[in-house]
């Protein structure tokens, strides 16, 4: 299975140039891979939410919105399944959420981002919410598993990530790292972590070009297996990883 790592650049606030950006990259990669990965938070930015729920639930989006049928749509015409990180709103509740898109156009998979890393918690109420727990999802012969940025460094959830036994571990992130301090030594902590949380781990890392940003993404993306490098995209750029998972 080829797997798709988009660093993809990402303007916060802004949905609309965020799906044309994603769906341009579905058509670059059509024929070319079986599901392409995108960031933690792409769709809106991660700083797209001022803690205000009468404001910040009008960003948020449910399944049903406009922004989600479009790429299921371009998922579809692409012939290829993609996933990528929101916003959602699920009722009356905010969660930082990770989709996952079948080549049909078909929702197989939503994550719920388990750790707290993603919100203000000095502002926020019982309206902004994580998930519970990490869970596997088969998909074309194989199962994957998601955790989104600091879930996989929390307290406990490695090995609760390594007891899924999943043969493809997705890891979006928003990381804001200088790229030369990611390239030279950050990404080999990640290793080590990965190698805590699975045997194939994807990392992908969205490339925020939002000048205003307090912590922009820096882009970039990491194939890792076994607590090794396989292959990675360096922090910095934006563009395309592709792996092969057999």
């Amino acid at each position: 299975m080829k797997i798709a790592l988009v660093s993809a650049p990402v303007w916060n606030g802004d949905i609309d140039r965020n799906v044309r950006t994603m769906v341009r990259y579905l058509g670059k990669l059509r024929g070319q891979a079986d599901v392409a990965v995108f960031g933690e938070s792409v769709l809106q930015g991660f700083d797209c939410l001022c803690w205000d729920y009468a404001a910040d639930r009008h960003t948020a989006v449910t399944l049903t919105d406009a922004s989600i049928q479009r790429m299921r749509t371009a998922a579809r015409e692409s012939g290829t399944a993609v996933s990528f990180g929101f916003v959602e709103r699920y009722g009356e509740v905010l969660y930082s959420s990770q989709i996952f898109i079948g080549a049909d156009g078909k929702i197989i998979n939503v994550f719920h981002r388990v750790s707290a890393g993603w919100k203000d918690c000095r502002f926020t109420d019982d309206h902004y919410r994580e998930g519970e727990r990490f869970a596997s999802f088969p998909y074309r012969g194989k199962t994957f598993a998601v955790g989104l940025c600091g879930d996989l460094w929390t307290a406990g959830r490695p090995a609760e990530m390594r007891a899924l036994s999943a043969d493809v571990v997705l890891w979006p992130v928003w990381c804001d790292y200088p790229a030369g301090e990611w390239n030279r030594s950050v990404k080999l902590e990640y290793a080590g972590q990965a190698g805590q949380c699975g045997t194939c781990v994807l990392l992908v890392n969205p490339c925020c070009k939002d000048p205003a940003a307090a912590d922009a993404a820096t882009g970039g993306a990491v194939w890792f297996r076994n607590e090794e490098i396989v292959s990675e995209l360096p922090a910095g750029t934006e563009g395309v990883l592709l792996t092969e998972i057999r």
